[in-house]
Parts: C-alpha cells; structure tokens; sequence
C-alpha cells in the first residue's frame, strides 16, 4: 500500500492472479476495494470494483438495481451481489433510468463538449439516441427519470456549476422543453410524484437549498423546507404518500421522512458522502453514500448494507521496460544545469538506472534515441480541477503525468481517482483533496461540504479520509477556530492541507494553526485595512466592486514590495507553506479593454503586477512553489512565472518535485532517479535556456508506458 501521506487510510485493495496462480500486488491501486482474477484473453484481465455503486435505479418489478460505477452501468440484485455490466466504452456513462415497463434504460453519456441522452432496449442491447446536447446548446446531462406512464424522459442539464435546470423530452427526441429557468441557480434532484402531476426538487445558489413541489400544469411552486442546511437527492415513494430526502449539514448527511404531510423527521444519518435516495417498489429507500448502497426501512431507520462487486476488463501487463539514450538530463534535484549525453532505463515501470555515455539496452527492450533533447521528469498541476472525464489526453499530451485536484464532489473526484489509478481512464495520476471545506454560505455547493462547528470538523475529516482523499482544502468562509479544528485532525491522519483563504481567516492564523500550502494569493485579511475587508458571502467578492476581480483590485492597494509583504513571505518560508499562486488566470488580456472602463483596465494591469511581485519575491526567500493552473494551460502557467522573474530551474521544480514532495509522495516521482516511477517527459528544445520549450513535447511517460509520442 502506498503510504507517501504517512498514512494507511481506505484504499483501493487489487489483486492480481497471473500466470501459473502468482499473486501480486497492483502498484497503481490507492483508492477503491477490488480484486482481479485472469480472464479469458491473456491480453486482459478481470478486476472486481468493490466500491464505487452510484445512481441507483431500482427496476419497475423491484428485482434489480441499475447503478453506475466508474463511468459504466451495471445490474445487480436488489439484494445485491455480482453486478453484470450493461455499458463498455470510451464514454463515462451515468444516472440510469427504468421506463415503467422494464424495457428501456436510459442513462447518460458523457462526452468531449457535452452528453447524450441513450435509451437502451433490454431485449436486444441496441440503444437510440434520445438527446445529444453537443448539437443542442452543449450541457451535462445528470439525473434522468420516466414520468409514470413512459409518455417523456425528465432530466437535469447542467450548464454550468451553478445553472443546473429541469428539462424533459421525450422518448423519440421530439417536445424537448426546459422547465425551471433561473440563471445562476441549480436544480440537482428532483422525484415524479406516482401519477406525474407533480415534482419534488432541491432548488438554491449559496446558502443551501430548499425543496418545492411543482405542479407540472401550471408550474406553480409550493415550498416545502426553509432550511440553512441543504436539501438534497429527493426521493417519493410509490404510494405517494411519502416524501424523502438528506439534509446534509456540518459534514453529515441526514436522511428525512415526510409522511402524509406530517414534518419531516431524521430516521437515520451517514457521514457526508454525496449521498443519492430513491424509493424501490417495495417501499424501502435506496442510498447510495460514500459510492456504497444501503436499504433503509423508511419508517424505523434500520440500515442494511448492499454489497457490489463490478468487473471490470484492462490490459494485463502494458509494456513498460525501455531504454532513452542521448539526452540532456533535468533531473530536478537541486542543480541549476542540464546533464548531457545522459540515459535512463526503465524497468517495470520504474527507473532502474540513469547515466551518462553508451548504455547497452537488455534484449528485447526498445531503445527511444533522444537526440540530444531534454528529458525531465513528468510535470504536474498541482490546482487541477477534475470535474469531467474527458480532460486527461489532453493532460497527458502536455506532459502532465499528476495533477493534484484541489475542490471536487468526493463521489465524483473518488471516481475519477480509482478509475485511472486502475488503468480503465486515461489520465494522469491524481491527488485529490475531495471537496472544499466552507463556512455557511460558500460560492461553491457543487463541489464543497459545509461546517460552522469545530467539533464537526474531526469527524468530517475522518469521512473524507476513509473515502480516499490524499490531501484537504480549507476554503475562505472557514472561520479560524473551524479552519485549526480541520488542519489538526487532518494532520492527526497525516493528510496535509491547502487553503484558499485570506476572508474570514488570515494566512497568518492560518500558519499559526499549521497549514501547508496556500491556493491564489488572497491575502486581504493580512494586509488591508479592516474596513476594507469583504464579507465573502453572496457575490461580494466578484461584483459591486469592479469588473474586474476583487481579488485583483486590492492588489492594487497593496505594496508589493513593501515590509508588510515581505514579514509575511518570511513567515512562509520560515514555515515552509507552499504557494500555488495560479497566477496565469489574472492576466489581463488586451481584448478586456472593450469591456471595462480604461481605469479598471488600469487596476488589472497594476493588480497583476503586485502578484508577479509577490510570486517572484517569495521563491527569492525559499518559498516552496507549487505550478497550479485552475484549469488552464500549465504552460501558461509556468511562462507567467518567467515573466515574473522566477528562474527557469526553480519554475521546472514547481512543475515537478515540489507538487510530489508536498503531497508526500517525492519517494515515488517528481526527480529522475533510481527507484523512482518513471512519469517522465521528452522536449525538443533547453526549457533552462526558454521555458517554451516545454510546449514542443515529444514524449510522454507514465509509470513507464509510452502514452502520448514515438513509441505509442
């Protein structure tokens, strides 16, 4: 088990039978249970996923659960048990839906640019194309539902994370209408009523959500909670005379029951797991938490695990011996030069020997002449968002072999995780910090969790590391006595912590309390007049100030290169906190001088400035930087830091060893070594002598497979 964090939390447990019965471990697994037997094809083998049970769906005759698990669909007994797949493929295939009479199942496709909406014939196996929203105006398709009599598909688009909105169409593609509206808000789940007149569905922006019913005629709303927690995964029972759904507040998620219209009571609770219910025929609910599923009775709250185990095909042994010959070395190290005429060899998909001069490659083993081009180790972006499936070619073909994903939903970050670690998503190896941990209020409910009480947060965090999490991220409306209650239990388990502060707790609180890293550089609550502090809440940090960022106009009333700036850079470095500024995304590009006033173009240009000033101040005292991106290019990203001053070996380290050191695992990658993995990364061209030349990739390298470049 890979104990980079200093920690054994749940991971994913494989074995491996190959051969003549020899059992070995999968090196790659870290996140989900499973077990592999041999399959048929000598090429493959089989791998059973033992968590990972996600949207289900109970059949119309209550015999079978339809459920997702790391992108494909499944069937397995209401009871549970061996799942059969239904879907294979490139695609990451989600949310599944029974028609009334059995013979259908639609789901969601999820695609480059946007989903289709399939329905599948259960006879034959052949499916037809209901909706393909990357010719409709683009969108995620998420929870999809039959009305009672089959007449329309009812499913959930979501633009973005925030417009999130109830459409239906129906089964032959025909009448596709919209239904709820509000720009900027989310509807995430919603339940048919048994005779189709009306909906149950969460409906918020910040500050949690609330439930309505809607009457589908007259599209009438009547509220049925007033909470500050959020309301979430609706459900309605067959009967229709009971209403569930979670309650999730202070990283716990409560199931409540409304039964004939009596208040709604908690008849049971589950740590935070982006928790899913739907009734089952029989009257019983369905949750899916923390990707396990659970019978719940609904009236006593007795819980019964339902035990999945999903088969799963990959390639058995990809090659991963090799010899590169004839290469300038960067091995990242510490040193400020090149290494010329150097080798590496590559056996088992780690570094068994680096040197310099001819080098004889075992037999059979292919030989990848460099030609005097620059190898490094492979990069990685240590502020990656991974909220589709879709990204890591891409990744991959910028030399990207890890990303650290610092906010996500955890089922969907966990999902991601497990599949690529198994080999099933192309993709770079990933280190996520799950959701972001928020004070009431946060601007982020699709990905983060919410705590106000300190002592909810030890338990928060044990939930997050029992469900795989390598590391966590505070987020700006913690306030400080919640913000040092998550740093300790975290580092209790020995997970580290990031934080995107600077509102309600300061860098420096946060510091005292023990954080180590820091995303952006929002530093208001250290260095501006109390009075001129944001609050956070609502839109107060983006709007009714300027056009442009809040976060970038104060720096504009920050001296950059004054003593206050540098008392806190000090303390940085004396402590050793990270910084993964994402300093590219402020860059003010010319074409915003035809959307503000030429004194807020002004404030940019100046705001951007007093960060490349911090930035190039802060590596200049020893301030550890982390190359993190936000989503965009992590050329980009490593150019801005040139333009700011930084020297090209300190910005090759940020994008390499620094990123692996700081989530424990510079034991694994992050320098070329012996005994190191081998996620390694071919340039044409001296990136020491132009940065750019990390754009001209050549090569790619992960764990020793050729995946982008000669070789493939």
């Amino acid at each position: 088990m890979f104990e980079g964090i200093g920690v054994e939390r749940h991971r994913l447990r494989i074995v491996l039978s190959i051969g003549l019965g020899s059992v070995l471990p999968f090196a790659g697994a870290e996140t989900s249970a499973a077990q592999t037997s041999g399959a048929g094809d000598p090429a493959t083998e089989t791998v059973h996923v033992e968590i990972g049970a996600r949207s289900p769906a109970p059949s119309p005759d209550g015999s079978t659960l339809a459920i997702s698990v790391l992108g494909d669909i499944f069937l397995v007994p209401i009871e549970g048990g061996e799942a059969a797949p239904v879907t294979r493929g490139q695609s990451w295939d989600r949310h599944p839906a029974w028609s009334p009479d059995g013979r259908f199942l639609a789901y969601s496709e999820h695609l480059q640019g946007g989903s289709r909406l399939l329905m599948r014939t259960m006879a034959t196996g052949l499916h037809q194309i209901v909706l393909d929203t990357r010719s409709d105006g683009g969108g995620e398709i998420l929870q999809i539902d039959f009305s009672p009599d089959g007449d329309f598909l009812y499913f959930v688009r979501q633009m973005s994370q925030y417009d999130a909105h109830l459409w239906r169409v129906r089964p032959d593609g025909s009448d596709l209408e919209q239904l709820t509206f509000t720009q900027g808000w989310h509807e995430w789940s919603f339940a048919l009523s048994p005779d189709g007149r009306e909906l149950l569905l969460e409906t918020g922006r910040y500050e949690g959500t609330d439930l309505f019913v809607m009457d589908l005629e007259s599209r009438s709303p009547v509220r049925i909670t007033d909470t500050p927690e959020r309301e979430l995964g609706v459900a309605w029972s067959p009967d229709g005379g009971t209403r569930a759904w979670i309650e999730s507040m202070d990283g716990v998620d409560r199931v409540m029951v409304s039964t004939g219209g009596a208040p709604a009571r908690e008849v049971t609770r589950f740590p935070y797991g982006q928790s899913e219910l739907v009734f089952e025929p029989g009257g019983d609910l369905i949750l899916a938490n923390a990707r396990r599923l659970h019978r719940i009775d609904p009236a006593t709250g007795e819980s019964t695990p339902l035990p999945v185990s999903a088969p799963f095909e990959r390639a058995a042994d990809p090659p991963d011996d090799l010899v590169i010959t004839n290469v300038r070395l960067f091995p990242a190290t510490g040193g400020d030069a090149l290494i010329e005429g150097a080798h590496v060899v590559v056996t088992d998909g780690r570094i068994s020997a680096v040197g310099t001069g001819p080098v004889e490659a075992p037999p059979g083993v292919p030989v990848i002449e460099g030609n005097g081009r620059t190898l490094l180790p492979g990069l990685m972006d240590n502020h990656r968002h991974y909220w589709q499936s879709t990204q890591g070619p891409t990744l991959l073909r910028n030399g990207v072999t890890a990303v650290r994903e610092p906010g996500v939903a955890i089922a969907d970050g966990m999902d991601f995780k497990d599949a690529a670690a198994l080999g099933i998503l192309p993709s770079p190896e990933i280190y996520s910090t799950g959701p972001l941990i928020d004070g009431w209020g946060g601007y982020h409910p699709m990905v983060d969790v919410t705590i106000e009480d300190p002592a909810a947060a030890a338990p928060l965090v044990r939930a997050l590391a029992d469900q795989g999490v390598d590391a966590l991220k505070a987020y700006f409306l913690l306030e400080p006595d919640v913000m040092a209650a998550v740093v300790a239990e975290a580092h209790a388990l020995g997970l580290p912590v990031t934080g995107h502060l600077g509102v309600r707790t300061s860098l420096t609180e946060a510091m005292d309390a023990g954080m180590d890293g820091f995303s952006h550089i929002r530093i208001w609550k250290d260095l501006l007049d109390p009075a001129e502090l944001p609050d956070g809440r609502g839109e107060s940090l983006d709007s009714g100030v300027d056009r442009v960022s809040r976060m970038q106009v104060d720096w504009t009333r920050i001296d950059a290169n004054g003593p206050e700036v540098g008392a806190l850079i000090e303390r940085l470095a004396e402590t050793g906190t990270a910084i993964d500024p994402t300093l590219y995304v402020h860059r003010r590009q010319q074409s915003l001088r035809t959307s503000v006033s030429m004194e807020s173009f002004d404030r940019a240009l100046g705001g951007y400035e007093g960060m490349k000033t911090f930035v190039r101040r802060a590596v200049e005292a020893g301030v550890p930087l982390l190359a993190g991106t936000d989503n965009v290019s992590i050329n980009n990203e490593l150019e801005a830091y040139e333009e700011a001053g930084v020297p090209r070996a300190r910005i090759l380290e940020a994008a390499t060893i620094n990123g692996a050191r700081w989530i424990g695992a510079d034991d694994e990658f992050g320098t070329v070594e012996v005994g190191k993995r081998a996620h390694l990364l071919l340039v044409d061209g001296d990136p020491l002598a132009d940065i750019r030349a990390l754009r001209a990739v050549e090569l790619v390298l992960k764990d020793g497979v050729v995946v982008y470049g000669a070789g493939r």
